[in-house]
């Protein structure tokens, strides 16, 4: 990851802060750029021990939790909560070009897809909510699935059974 991308990230993240009234403090921006570096979904647990790799510093567990909350409210994370793991929301930060997404989520080897969905999508999602008596509080959906890695391997071991068995 490029310095100068890093940079420009926790310059968006700061302005969206600032426009909201509240501060990247020196943890939030750190917890933030060790999310960035990584790239790939992590626990909070997962992200205590990156921090004190990266950054050189130990942070508890619920410092993580709190930061990680304030950091989805900012819309600056996702957490995917069918694995409960936090990714960036990157390549848009913030409310400004915020696409509600679609989280392709393969449930044999956890590799994660985001997808943008249509806004004419979501409203008609949104609509059903409504027509059903509910109210969406949310805008990302996640799907389980397989990856087509994993599917061509699940068939290649299928396949290799039926002819050796």
């Amino acid at each position: 990851m490029k310095s100068s991308e890093t940079k420009n990230m926790i310059s968006v993240a700061r302005l969206i802060c600032e426009e909201s009234g509240s501060r990247l403090t020196e943890k939030r921006q750190h917890v933030l750029e060790v999310l960035f570096k990584l790239n790939t979904p992590v626990s909070a647990y997962e992200l205590t021990d990156h921090y004190k790799k990266t950054i050189g510093a130990s942070i508890t567990a619920m410092s993580v939790y709190r930061i990680l909350e304030f950091l989805e409210t900012a819309k600056l994370v996702h957490r995917l909560n069918s694995i409960n793991k936090y990714i960036i929301c990157a390549p848009t930060f913030g409310p400004w070009k915020h696409q509600p997404p679609l989280f392709l989520i393969c449930k044999s080897c956890q590799s994660i897809k985001k997808v943008e969905l249509a806004n004419d999508l979501i409203k008609a999602l949104s609509e059903q909510a409504q027509t059903a008596g509910f109210s969406v509080l949310g805008s990302q959906i996640e799907l389980n699935t397989i990856c087509d890695k994993c599917a061509s391997q699940k068939l290649k071991n299928n396949y290799s059974g039926v002819v050796n068995g």
